[in-house]
C-alpha cells in the first residue's frame, strides 16, 4: 500500500463525492451539512472570539459552504457578516436551497454584492474566503478580479475554503488573481496546486468523512497531521530486532569533502551514523579528518578524490553508496565521478556537487544506475533539468526522468517530492523554515543513505528521510 492521502483533481473530487452520497444513502445537502460541521470544528481554533469574522461566499458550492459556516459561526456567538458575491452570476442550485433556507436568519447580517463597488468589510474582521473551491480552470478575469485585488488590498488575515479563490487546481499559469490566504482548509485531500512552490500555500487538510478508497490516483500527500500517515511512515522504517548486530544493518560508504567543504561530508556521517546504519565509513581528503572528531564512530578513507582511488575501493563491501556533500566540481571529480558511474552499478545516492557535475556533462546521466536516488534543492534542479516556473512543470519533467532513466528524484522544497519510477509522486508535508539553511540537505542525505544500508529499498529510504528530516525526531 502506497503511504500518505491521494492527492486528487477537482473532477475526482466530485466523484467522490457522489460516491459518498451513493453509498451512505444521502442527499447532497446531508453532505454538506457534514462537512461543514467538520470545517466549523476547525476553524473554530483558527479564529477568535472577540474578532468579527467576514465570510465572503461565491455563486457556487463554495459559496455554500461558507454560508453554512457563517450560520455556525453566528449560532456560536461570534459577530458575523456574510457577504454573497454574485456579480451578475446566477447561484447553483446549493447556494440557491441555502439562501432561501437561511433568509430568515438576521444575525447572518447578509448582503448580496452585485458589482465589486458594493463591498464594504466590517473594521478588523478575519475574512473566511468561500468565493471559488476546486474546479477553476482558467484565471479570473474582469470584476472577479477585481474582487480578489480589493479583498487582498484590505491585508486581513484570510483563511481560504477548501482553495484560496483564484487558484486553479493545476495550471502552469503564474501570477493570475489569487486570494493571499493565511491559511487554507483543504476538504478531505491535498489539491495539485496548493503543493506548489510559487503559490506559497500553507494548508491543513479536514477529515470530512467523505469515501475516497475507490479512486485511483499516482499522487500521495505525506501529511504529518494524519494518525494514518504518521502509522505508515513508521512501518517504512528498518525493523530492529532486539538479537541482531551492527553487521545485520549494513556498511554505508559516503564519498565527499574536498578542499573547503569538509564539513559537509562530516554532517551527511553522523546524520547517516544516527539513522542506524550498521557501519559507516568515508571517504574523503585528509584535511577533512579534524571534522570527525567528535564522531569517532566513522570510519576513514583519507586520500586523494581522483579516479585512481575509486578503483581501489573494496566496493563490494558496501550496502549503500553516497556520493557528493563538499565533493566539489573540478576536472579531476569530473573523472572521479565518471569512474564510478562506470564501474558501480548498484543503485546510489547522488546529491550537491555530482548533480553539479552531471548538469554540467549531462551524458552521464545515462549511466548512473537505475533504482539511483538524485537528490537536487531547486538550483540544482534546475541545473539538471532546465528551470521550470511552476510547479507542475516541474513535477513532469521529473517524472518523466524517473520513468524514461529509471531513477528516483527528490526534489527538495518546502512541499519536497518524490518521483518514482513507477510513475508514482509522493510529496512531503514536514518541511519547515528551519531546514533552509546549510547542511540540511547534506544530513538527509546521510539519513537516506543510512536507511537503505539496512533496508534496501530506495523509495522506501528516500520517502522515510525526507518526512523525518523534517519533523527532526530520532529514527531509533
Amino acid at each position: 500500500m502506497d503511504p500518505g492521502i491521494k492527492i486528487l483533481s477537482s473532477a475526482q473530487n466530485k466523484q467522490c463525492d457522489a460516491l459518498t452520497t451513493a453509498e451512505e444513502g444521502m442527499s447532497n445537502h446531508d453532505l454538506m451539512d457534514r462537512a461543514t460541521a467538520r470545517i466549523f470544528q476547525y476553524l473554530q481554533h483558527q479564529l477568535s472570539g472577540n474578532i468579527p469574522v467576514t465570510f465572503i461566499c461565491g455563486p457556487g458550492n463554495n459559496g455554500a459552504d461558507g454560508l453554512c459556516l457563517a450560520l455556525m459561526s453566528a449560532t456560536k456567538g461570534y459577530s458575523v457578516e456574510t457577504k454573497i458575491c454574485l456579480l451578475g452570476k446566477p447561484p447553483s442550485a446549493e447556494l440557491d436551497f441555502r439562501m432561501k433556507l437561511y433568509a430568515s436568519q438576521r444575525q447572518l447580517n447578509l448582503q448580496v454584492i452585485q458589482h465589486v463597488d458594493e463591498l464594504t468589510l466590517q473594521e478588523n474582521s478575519v475574512i473566511i474566503d468561500a468565493l471559488f473551491g476546486t474546479g477553476l480552470s482558467t484565471p479570473l478575469q474582469h470584476q472577479w478580479a477585481s474582487l480578489i485585488h480589493s479583498i487582498n488590498n484590505q491585508n486581513r488575515h484570510i483563511i481560504s475554503i477548501d482553495m484560496p479563490s483564484g487558484l486553479t487546481d493545476e495550471s502552469n499559469e503564474v501570477n493570475s488573481p489569487c486570494i493571499s490566504s493565511k491559511k487554507v482548509i483543504a476538504i478531505q485531500t491535498a489539491k495539485p496546486s496548493l503543493l506548489y512552490a510559487e503559490n506559497q500555500v500553507d494548508f491543513d487538510i479536514v477529515d470530512c468523512g467523505i469515501h475516497t478508497d475507490h479512486l485511483v490516483s499516482n499522487r500521495f500527500f505525506l501529511d504529518p497531521k494524519n494518525p494514518m500517515v504518521a502509522t505508515q511512515m513508521q512501518e517504512l522504517l528498518p525493523q530492529r530486532p532486539r538479537h541482531s548486530h551492527k553487521g545485520t544493518y549494513g556498511h554505508t560508504l559516503l564519498i565527499g569533502g574536498n578542499y573547503g567543504m569538509h564539513g559537509a561530508i562530516a554532517m551527511a556521517a553522523k546524520s547517516c551514523y544516527e539513522a542506524g546504519s550498521g557501519l559507516t565509513t568515508v571517504l574523503t581528503t585528509e584535511l577533512s579528518i579534524p571534522y570527525f572528531s567528535g564522531i569517532p564512530e566513522i570510519m576513514l578513507y583519507a586520500q586523494e578524490l581522483n579516479a585512481e582511488a575509486v578503483l581501489r575501493l573494496p566496493m563490494a563491501k558496501f550496502q549503500s553508496l553516497a556520493i557528493g556533500p563538499g565533493l566539489g566540481v573540478t576536472a579531476e571529480t569530473v573523472d572521479w565521478l565518471k569512474t564510478v558511474l562506470t564501474n558501480h552499478k548498484s543503485p546510489m545516492i547522488l546529491d550537491a556537487d555530482a548533480l553539479n557535475i552531471l548538469a554540467q556533462n549531462k551524458d552521464l546521466m545515462k549511466l548512473i544506475p537505475a533504482g539511483s536516488l538524485l537528490t537536487p534543492h531547486p538550483g540544482e534542479f534546475d541545473r539538471l533539468f532546465g528551470a521550470t516556473s511552476n510547479g507542475q512543470d516541474k513535477e513532469n519533467i521529473a517524472l518523466k526522468t524517473s520513468t524514461e532513466l529509471g531513477l528516483f528524484i527528490l526534489a527538495k522544497n518546502t512541499y519536497s517530492f518524490l518521483s518514482c519510477p513507477d510513475g508514482k509522486v509522493f510529496y512531503n508535508g514536514t518541511g519547515s523554515s528551519g531546514l533552509a539553511r546549510g547542511g540540511s540537505g547534506d544530513k538527509l542525505t546521510g539519513m537516506i543513505a543510512g536507511l537503505y544500508a539496512q533496508n534496501q529499498r530506495m523509495r522506501d529510504a528516500a520517502l522515510a528521510g525526507m518526512y523525518y528530516s523534517g519533523i527532526g525526531k530520532p529514527i531509533i
